[in-house]
């Protein structure tokens, strides 16, 4: 059992209201409340959803729909960080980092008042940019690898109904599906040399895991959260640039023309990381690649939703990595090198 702070006093900032963000902070309010009522006390933390966009009130619905096709509805704190400054109240136990990682930096300047070099900060994002940026500034810094599906349906506006408590207030309602279950994998970035289960970002992970699997997730801790991260970003790299550029869903990889571009990405992946001594699965990375495909065939993936939308990609932070080692060690890539520059034009 893991001593907890004052439960008053125990906040966790979820910061980014986007498909993670939702999933993370639905599931964590929901099975918060579930204790308390079977309970009268419960260890996980309150939770406070930071995003960009005020809205009216201080509070929101989260309504999210399971796998099963059971739709959750939770009642969540929501703020703007910038709404947070000068406040001293509410500080943060711990932070979860949910924006896309080209937007850690603005983020995270603007979260510097409220950070002490004892808040436990977790970075969930994609790729290998922001987590080494963000291990120059923080020292308690953990991070986080799932592959858990999430997306976001189509806003309906302010559909906001009476909170039940109050007549007063108009609550929005934010949606989010939960696509897929997966398993989520957490540790510190810098892992102790001598393995210390004593020190803090260890304690800090194993108590995160507790929470993630009293939300429903499936979770470990692990000491080597950096493989595990070139690991995930090998099967963004090889999936994500390719259907976000021909726009179709990840299951029209295994079609031609598409499955022999998949096998290109993937041999110039493996060919980098073994330059960098990443260690490849066990079943191989073209098994690994294949089967996430199939376990996601009907998934529009996360980059494909920003072209879509017209936001910007987090190409950035998945192929930059590699085009950055392929440089090193003097590597050609030519079909990743092709997608970086496409996914970095504008699209129309």
């Amino acid at each position: 059992m893991h001593t907890m702070t004052d439960p008053e006093d125990n906040w966790l900032w979820i910061i980014g209201p986007g498909a993670i963000g939702r999933l993370l902070a639905a599931s964590l309010m929901a099975a918060r409340q579930r204790e308390l009522r079977e309970q009268g006390a419960t260890e996980l933390p309150r939770v406070l959803l930071l995003g960009r966009q005020a809205v009216a009130g201080q509070a929101i619905i989260l309504d999210m729909t399971t796998p099963e096709s059971h739709t959750v509805s939770t009642k969540i704190k929501y703020s703007t960080i910038s709404t947070l400054q000068g406040s001293s109240s509410r500080k943060p136990s711990t932070i979860w980092l949910t924006t896309k990682a080209h937007g850690v930096p603005a983020v995270w300047q603007q979260l510097a008042p409220h950070i002490t070099p004892e808040t436990s900060v977790t970075c969930w994002q994609n790729g290998l940019s922001a987590q080494p940026w963000l291990a120059e500034r923080h020292a308690n810094l953990l991070c986080a690898s799932t592959t858990e599906g999430a997306w976001l349906p189509a806003e309906t506006g302010a559909s906001a109904t009476p909170d039940a408590g109050s007549t007063a207030d108009e609550l929005q309602h934010l949606g989010v599906q939960h696509a897929g279950r997966g398993h989520t994998w957490l540790g510190a970035w810098q892992s102790d040399g001598d393995g210390d289960p004593d020190s803090q970002s260890h304690q800090a992970a194993l108590m995160q895991c507790e929470w993630l699997k009293a939300a429903g997730f499936a979770c470990e801790q692990t000491p080597d959260i950096q493989t595990r991260l070139w690991h995930k970003l090998a099967i963004n790299a090889a999936i994500n640039p390719l259907v976000a550029r021909y726009r179709i869903r990840n299951g029209q990889l295994r079609d031609r023309p598409f499955a022999p571009m998949v096998r290109h990405a993937v041999e110039e992946i493996a060919t980098v990381l073994d330059s960098e001594g990443i260690s490849a699965p066990g079943e191989g990375w073209q098994a690994l690649v294949e089967q996430v495909i199939r376990a996601t065939a009907n998934n529009r993936a996360s980059m494909l939703q920003d072209v879509l939308a017209g936001r910007p990609t987090e190409v950035e932070a998945i192929l930059g990595p590699l085009r950055l080692a392929a440089t090193r060690h003097g590597l050609a890539l030519p079909l990743l090198d092709d997608l970086y520059r496409q996914l970095s034009t504008p699209q129309h």
